[in-house]
């Protein structure tokens, strides 16, 4: 029986699509590292913390900080301050951290400390890097090879007298935050090990990912480079940089080695490596299968099979076969200990979901405000449910009606109210999360766009001020009557805000003519004078930097930034954007013709309402409000700003034009995907780093916020103005490109570095 019901299998299967690939799994902790487990902590790889240098500062400040927490030492001879478990850079970081504060400390090691450096040769050389991040003292790391730092640091903890148990795998875990008791086995069999506090630092290496195909558990399989290599040709698969290292070292002894890899190119490469590989191809010392995956394992020989359908399989002698594949995540482990995966989410998750989405629906159902009636009455101008007339709400709308100085207030006024207190409450949280100073100033940026620009001008003082100058006065006529929300012409800018460009000549009656024309005058030169010179500037930054939907993204949306759908379906949903862009301008058009009375037919006679009423409640409520906000959780804080917003499709075809700004790379990616899951925009930005291409919008739909470059721990990535950028010729609508279609990548087998 299949696991889902077929009728639910077409779904899945567009949701799939639409979600593409998933970032690498994560175990889910806050700002302090703590994880969903009371008293247990993660630091180092498992906490994304890749770089040795930065995963042993990560594992010296949470200690630091968990021992703050704890206090002074126990005075209970029989229990730890704190249990790490391992000792690789994270753990000996934490450790050195923790019997410098007098805390009682015990290490335990399923291998031996530093297990994976011993796993490079001797002469690989390790670079101390970044190299503006200071390491704690009694860990020196300075450029050269791996068993010197190996040297050094075992030095360190001997001298530090800190415990560590070797061949001590922890299994299971007990007790509460506090009275914690750790399970292990090792070579005299389980112990229990009680402690305050728990850290876990046991990097993200579980078993060696093996090739899963007939014959991968025979013995010329090796998954380690522990074994000695068999004397004949060799067969090295993998795309990645250990891949190309092992194909060089093997392809030294002067044996047949082919490297095989189911991309069509190298892109993750260093340049060094790729150099490298380029060399000894060109010298006939290595062989590379590109496009092919292994199909079996026989003895002697392997299969390949074309990953594209429809290319016969092919035979290749091989003594010994090297998958380097990367590692698994250590999740049965990680499921024993209790601590949920980053993005999962059970029962309870989804309720919270459930009860999100209906507060948002609820909040713009009464954001919409009130209309008046033929009847002198008030309704709501969407009139839906639970607030609609005979619904059980249907009296909330019209008490959130009041009087408020000079003006009477509706829903739409409290909701601002509530969405600018929301960006800033959750703007305040973000900064503390901010490590750049260019991200701090951004968050600034959103909160007092929307303080000041969208709440306190035209909900605040240009009221006042239009009520200071009297009824008939200079200030009353500029705002056609109490309509300061006329402001949000200049601030919302069209297409996003259709009425930017209309409604001016129909409140000629309370205002001025001469008024009207100045406030299309100057919204049209905002939509079509200051947004492209922004755009040639700051690319795309105004989502990120000054837009109000993008405020509310940025901050109460940040959490799930990392949920963006990925891949090819996605890139081609973008289009939607376009989509409404092309309907803003009739509709704009049918709004504007039936405001200055050009239209005369009986059947359009009424074309600005049915307009306002089909185009507002589709895309300004659905689309931009209920949609764009409650799928936060499932699409990513960007599913509006990315698929949908005519803005940001406006601005991203005049940044494919004459942009000059992108994020580049400088040829240091070590891959760890960080900057990929932290874009909000879906974007691969790992692929622009491996290929050294610029990320800009001739091949992307980037917001150019930057927070691929506040999260890499290399500090490969820079923003760069000013240049001129390459981009595809084409029509003016041509679809997004991928970044390995783009027309600049050299037609070879080796993508060679596109530097800027």
């Amino acid at each position: 029986m299949s696991a889902h019901p077929p009728r639910l299998a077409p779904l899945q299967r567009l949701w799939a699509a639409l979600r593409g690939p998933a970032p690498r799994p994560r175990p889910a902790f806050d700002l302090r590292h703590a994880s969903t487990r009371p008293g247990v902590s993660v630091a180092g790889d498992l906490a994304d913390a890749p770089v040795i240098k930065l995963a042993a500062v990560q594992g010296h400040a949470v200690a630091e900080g968990l021992l703050r927490e704890l206090g002074p030492p126990t005075a209970d001879s029989a229990q730890l301050d704190l249990l790490i478990v391992g000792a690789g850079p994270a753990g000996i970081g934490a450790a050195l951290a923790a019997v410098r504060g007098g805390h009682r400390v015990r290490v335990i090691e399923r291998d031996r400390p530093l297990a994976t450096l011993r796993t490079f040769p001797d002469s690989k050389i390790l670079y101390g890097e970044p190299r503006d991040l200071p390491l704690p003292e009694g860990l020196p790391f300075d450029d050269g090879p791996a068993a010197d730092l190996i040297a050094a640091w075992t030095a360190s903890l001997r001298s530090a007298g800190i415990e560590v148990l070797e061949g001590e795998e922890l299994i299971d875990l007990e007790g509460p935050a506090g009275a914690l008791v750790a399970v292990s086995r090792g070579p005299t069999g389980e112990r229990r090990h009680r402690a305050r506090r728990v850290l876990l630092a046991i990097g993200r290496r579980g078993p060696p990912a093996r090739l899963g195909v007939p014959g991968d558990d025979r013995p010329e399989v090796h998954t380690t480079d522990a074994a000695a290599p068999p004397p004949g040709p060799a067969v090295v698969v993998g795309g990645g940089d250990s891949a190309a290292e092992l194909a060089v070292r093997l392809a030294a002894d002067d044996r047949p080695v082919t490297l095989v890899h189911r991309g069509e190119g190298l892109p993750r490469l260093k340049p060094q490596n790729r150099a490298e590989i380029e060399r000894l191809v060109d010298a006939g010392a290595l062989q590379l299968r590109l496009g092919r995956e292994l199909a079996a394992v026989h003895p002697g020989a392997v299969t390949l099979r074309p990953v594209a359908p429809g290319a016969p399989a092919e035979p290749l002698p091989a003594a010994s076969v090297w998958p380097r594949l990367g590692h698994t995540l250590p999740l049965p482990l990680l499921d024993r200990l209790g601590l949920r995966l980053q993005g999962a989410r059970g029962p309870l998750g989804w309720l919270a979901s459930a009860l999100f989405a209906v507060f948002v629906w609820c909040f713009y159902v009464l954001k919409s405000g009130l209309t008046q009636g033929p009847d002198g009455g008030w309704a709501p101008k969407r009139a839906l449910f639970p607030f609609a007339p005979g619904d059980p709400l249907a009296a909330v709308p019209g008490l959130l009606r009041a009087e408020l100085g000079p003006r009477v207030v509706d829903g739409a006024f409290w909701g601002t109210v509530v969405y600018t207190a929301v960006v800033v409450i959750f703007g305040l949280r973000a900064l503390g999360r901010a490590r750049l100073p260019a991200q701090r100033r951004r968050l600034w940026a959103l909160m007092g766009f929307q303080g000041v620009l969208l709440f306190g001008v035209p909900e605040l003082l240009a009221p006042a001020l239009i009520h200071l100058g009297g009824e008939g006065g200079p200030l009353w006529q500029l705002f056609g009557g109490d309509r300061g929300w006329k402001i949000y012409s200049l601030t919302v800018p069209w297409p996003l805000n259709l009425w930017a460009l209309t409604d001016a000549p129909g409140w000629t009656a309370t205002g001025s003519a001469p008024a009207a024309l100045l406030w299309l005058l100057l919204a049209a030169s905002v939509s079509f004078v200051l947004i492209p010179l922004y755009v040639r500037r700051y690319g795309q930054a105004f989502c990120s930097t000054l837009c109000g939907c993008g405020g509310l993204a940025e901050t109460l949306g940040d959490p799930w930034r990392d949920r963006a759908p990925r891949g090819p379906a996605a890139r081609q949903l973008e289009w939607g954007g376009r989509g409404v862009l092309l309907l803003a301008a009739p509709t704009t058009a049918l709004i504007l013709a039936d405001a200055w009375g050009l239209l005369r037919s009986g059947a359009l006679l009424d074309a600005r309402h049915f307009a306002e009423r089909w185009y507002g409640l589709a895309v300004d409520f659905g689309l931009a409000g209920v949609l764009g906000v409650a799928l936060y959780p499932h699409l990513g804080n960007r599913a509006w700003c990315r698929f949908f917003c005519p803005l940001r499709a406006w601005m991203e075809l005049l940044a494919k034009r004459f942009s000059r700004v992108a994020i580049q790379s400088d040829g240091r990616c070590i891959s760890c995907g960080e900057c990929t899951r932290a874009c909000q925009m879906g974007i691969d930005v790992m692929r622009f780093a491996q290929e050294q291409l610029p990320l800009d919008n001739s091949g992307s739909a980037c917001i150019q916020c930057g927070v691929c470059i506040e999260v890499c721990p290399m500090d490969v990535l820079r923003l760069e103005r000013g240049q001129p950028l390459a981009f595809s010729p084409g029509p003016w609508l041509e679809p997004p490109r991928a970044p390995w279609e783009r027309a600049e990548r050299a037609p070879s087998v080796m993508p060679t570095s596109t530097k800027a």
